[in-house]
């Protein structure tokens, strides 16, 4: 187990390969703009990660960590309890909107990692955990609404994949902001009355 200095070197790291990817795609960010970017010698890149596909791979996991420690500090907070289940699926729907879906510098790196696990092995089996985790954590929600967890899994996978798609118009269409809110609360108020 890495001690919490490597731990942190790492996320440092991490960091600065997201912000680089602000900038510019992945297959045009060198290790060493990583480093730079990270304040730390390229060679030690070499210590914590094998080449740079390893660092998009633990990146994604950096990401998908980040979100799941948001949402269920989120999801613990003392005025969440107590809520009924539709209540707390619907401010699901606004914790996905206003942290993930509608945010736009996620999205864009997200768009490029998706195009480089449409050829690469490693990067397609991280993101599918990743997916799966999210897709069974909304089940797990549905499913105290929803006694056949089978639908409520479908259900799950139709939101996952209505979400990602409106990120990705996002970004390609850019809609006004507004507008696009307005048709992610109708799409969920949907799913909501229906269950």
């Amino acid at each position: 187990m890495p001690s919490k200095n490597e731990e942190d070197k790492r996320n440092q790291i991490l960091e600065a390969l997201n912000a680089c990817l602000q900038n510019k795609p992945f297959d045009q960010t060198s290790i060493k703009e990583i480093a730079k970017a990270a304040g730390v010698n390229h060679g030690l890149l070499h210590y914590y990660f094998k080449n740079k596909e390893d660092i998009l791979i633990h990146y994604i996991d950096y990401v998908i960590n980040h979100y799941k420690r948001m949402f269920t500090d989120w999801l613990n907070r003392p005025e969440m309890e107590g809520h009924e289940q539709k209540k707390r699926i619907s401010a699901f729907f606004l914790f996905m909107n206003e942290r993930i879906t509608l945010n736009k510098a996620l999205s864009k790196v997200f768009i490029e990692i998706w195009e480089i696990a449409a050829y690469n092995p490693s990067v397609k089996a991280k993101l599918r955990q990743a997916y799966r985790e999210w897709v069974d954590t909304l089940a797990a929600m549905l499913q105290r609404l929803i006694i056949d967890p089978d639908v409520s899994r479908r259900i799950s996978t139709a939101i996952v994949a209505f979400l990602e798609g409106m990120a990705l118009f996002s970004i390609i269409l850019e809609p006004d902001e507004a507008e696009f809110q307005k048709i992610l609360a109708g799409f969920q108020e949907k799913i909501v009355d229906m269950l």
